[in-house]
């Protein structure tokens, strides 16, 4: 028992080590200009503060932001708008009686708070669920999922960010290559 608790410190000791190794850390009391990229903004000179310096592979960096370990998966067009696995924020889930009437209640109710978001009402059987916006990111998701929280406090117990086939806009794909 006691080699066992020895052997994991000394993992943790060694994957610490290695970790610092790898990467200075600076305090900093003062605010940051805002940068293009965290890696920009972590290795941007500040006066009074250390230098932080990231070896990183440019394949890596460019996937910073996309949904973690499935990148941004591309399933079609129609007309100006790509179809792509994203993220919406789920407002309601239910199997009751009169679930259809108040799922449509709700997507009024939002359509009046968030008159951009696109809400999207599905039954799969035997659950009418209403779900919210188009967001690549889940980060996206979140934010827009606080700010209709914020609004509407009695639903935040059952709203929740959902990964689902979502519909953007003129989307670039910012991984193309050029011909």
């Amino acid at each position: 028992m006691l080699a066992n608790r020895l052997y994991q410190r000394l993992l943790l000791i060694l994957f610490l080590v290695m970790t610092l190794g790898q990467i200075s850390f600076a305090q900093s009391t003062t605010e940051k200009k805002s940068a293009r990229s965290i890696f920009e903004a972590l290795e941007e000179a500040n006066e009074g503060e250390g230098v932080i310096t990231i070896f990183q592979a440019p394949e890596l960096q460019r996937l910073i932001g996309l949904p973690a370990g499935r990148g941004t998966t591309l399933l079609g067009h129609d007309g100006n708008y790509t179809l792509l696995m994203g993220y919406r924020v789920q407002m309601f889930n239910s199997n009751h009686p009169n679930a259809k009437a108040e799922a449509y209640a709700r997507a009024e109710q939002i359509r009046h708070i968030a008159p951009t978001m696109s809400s999207y009402i599905t039954f799969k059987a035997p659950f009418w669920r209403l779900a919210i916006g188009n967001f690549l990111t889940r980060e996206e998701a979140s934010q827009a999922r606080a700010r209709l929280v914020s609004s509407l406090p009695a639903w935040a117990r059952e709203s929740y960010v959902v990964r689902d086939k979502v519909r953007i806009l003129n989307y670039v794909d910012p991984n193309a290559t050029e011909e």
